[in-house]
């Protein structure tokens, strides 16, 4: 099925240099420099040069009957006479040092229908949240919020790319604090905040665990050999298209013509843990694309001696969940969304990489 459905989609071998397939992981360690710079030259644009932020902790009273510490944090980002300021939410359970998912977020509440906080902190994890749009509005204004710091707007990156610029800010933040287990923390997004997710480990590799849910085209679905009922690069470029590089836009309709597909973006992750989450229901973002780009991306993997993508060859039904290897997928029931048995997934698969810590 997987080698036919590759055919009919004629995804070339993008794991070739000059004519040369790559062979070893010194290879493509060289080259994954290139396709990163293909990504962020052709799709995301190039995030911005750091600005260090100033930080301010406001406790807040409510605790989780006494199991948790809440901080709010306040960074403050100063360029010229410009200031703007991201408000995050740490989480964190009592009297440890604790293991944190930093989610990328869609609303500015906790809990909320997609955070599931007193869940989390009940499996041993803290939470670190951010909401996307406190660091730029989910629309074409590159004046407001972050990006008003920066030059060029739309011509030299998306919206992606901030959110994806604040939630390695984020990642700097927690190197810093004694409360928690900054070896292992793992970045979580659903929909276009699992692109946002997806982009930021493949640009940052401190995250031990990469949680993609539902993204989809331009996402972690390969974007070409779509059907009707898939998003289609004409489709997300037409909607949203200052989520991406201006110049992105010139693939819509052309898909073939792209020097890369998603399924690279993966790779770039390796030999990091990766789960790629779909649903049933949501035909939109290509669940059979999603399932091929992580059997592609799996060489990546192997490069390094790691297994990727396990699995027998075939789709996988709903409710089958391929987490053995360093490269997940599963097939869920439903619809378009960060439900808690998403969660009880993700949440499984960084327990066992914990425990297989412990052990080694």
């Amino acid at each position: 099925m997987i080698k036919r459905e590759i055919e009919k989609r004629q995804i070339p071998d993008f794991f070739v240099n000059d004519g040369k397939k790559i062979t070893n992981k010194e290879e493509w360690e060289e080259h994954r420099k290139r396709v990163l710079d293909l990504f962020l030259g052709e799709e995301y644009g190039y995030l911005p040069p750091k600005i260090e932020p100033s930080i301010r902790l406001e406790e807040q009273a409510i605790n989780f009957a006494g199991k948790a510490k809440w901080e709010s944090v306040f960074f403050t980002f100063k360029k010229g006479t410009k200031r703007r300021t991201v408000r995050a939410e740490l989480i964190l359970p009592r009297g440890k040092k604790s293991p944190v998912f930093l989610a990328i977020d869609f609303l500015k509440e906790s809990p909320n229908k997609y955070l599931p906080v007193e869940e989390i902190l009940d499996s041993g994890f803290g939470i670190f949240k951010l909401c996307y749009e406190s660091v730029t509005r989910d629309n074409g204004d590159f004046e407001n919020g972050l990006c008003a710091l920066f030059e060029g707007g739309k011509e030299k990156y998306g919206k992606i790319a901030i959110w994806s610029y604040m939630a390695s800010i984020c990642m700097d933040y927690l190197m810093t604090r004694e409360d928690v287990d900054s070896k292992n923390v793992a970045i979580i997004g659903h929909s276009r905040l699992g692109k946002t997710a997806l982009l930021t480990s493949a640009i940052d590799n401190r995250f031990v665990l990469t949680c993609v849910n539902d993204s989809g085209c331009c996402g972690a679905s390969v974007s070409r050999g779509k059907v009707d009922g898939n998003e289609k690069i004409y489709d997300i470029v037409k909607t949203f298209p200052y989520w991406f590089k201006r110049e992105y836009a010139l693939y819509a309709g052309k898909e073939n013509t792209l020097p890369f597909d998603q399924h690279m973006l993966l790779s770039l992750v390796a030999p990091r843990n990766v789960i790629i989450g779909g649903a049933k229901e949501d035909v939109w973002a290509d669940n059979e694309g999603q399932f091929l780009s992580c059997h592609l991306a799996s060489y990546a993997w192997e490069l390094y001696g790691k297994s990727g993508l396990i699995h027998d060859g075939k789709m996988p039904e709903v409710g089958e969940v391929l987490t053995a290897g360093e490269l997940g997928f599963y097939l869920r029931e439903g619809t378009h969304f960060l439900s808690r048995d998403d969660w009880k997934i993700y949440i499984s698969k960084f327990r066992e990489i914990l425990d297989n810590e412990i052990r080694e």
